[in-house]
C-alpha cells in the first residue's frame, strides 16, 4: 500500500468516525431489524453515494439509517408529545365507535 493510500485510509477512517458521532446518537452498528423501502430523488442518491465513496458510511442504507436516526431522535420530546396526543385520539375514536354501534343496534 502506498503512503498516499495509507494516509487516505487513515483520514477516511477518522472522518467516518467523526461523521458517525455527528450523525448517530447510538452505535450505528446496532441491529436494524425492520427493513424500510423508499424511493429517493436521484440528486439525494448522489449525495448518499458521495458519503459512501468517502468511506463515511459503508452503504447507502447505513447513511440513510444514520440520518433518519439523527433527525428523529433530535426531536424525540416532540414525538413523545405526539404519541400522547395519538393515544387520546384513539380513545376518542374507540368511544365514538362504541356510540355508533349502540346507535346501529337501535
Amino acid at each position: 500500500m502506498t503512503n498516499g493510500k495509507k494516509r487516505r485510509n487513515k483520514h477516511s477512517s477518522s472522518l467516518r468516525d467523526e461523521m458517525l458521532s455527528e450523525f448517530s446518537t447510538s452505535d450505528i452498528e446496532t441491529k436494524r431489524e425492520v427493513p424500510v423501502m423508499t424511493r429517493l430523488d436521484g440528486n439525494l442518491v448522489q449525495l448518499l453515494d458521495i458519503l459512501v465513496k468517502l468511506d463515511i458510511f459503508k452503504s447507502r442504507s447505513e447513511a440513510v439509517a444514520a440520518i433518519v436516526e439523527k433527525t428523529l431522535l433530535s426531536q424525540l420530546d416532540k414525538f413523545e408529545l405526539l404519541k400522547k396526543q395519538i393515544a387520546k385520539l384513539e380513545e376518542i375514536q374507540d368511544t365514538a365507535k362504541d356510540i355508533a354501534l349502540d346507535v346501529m343496534k337501535g
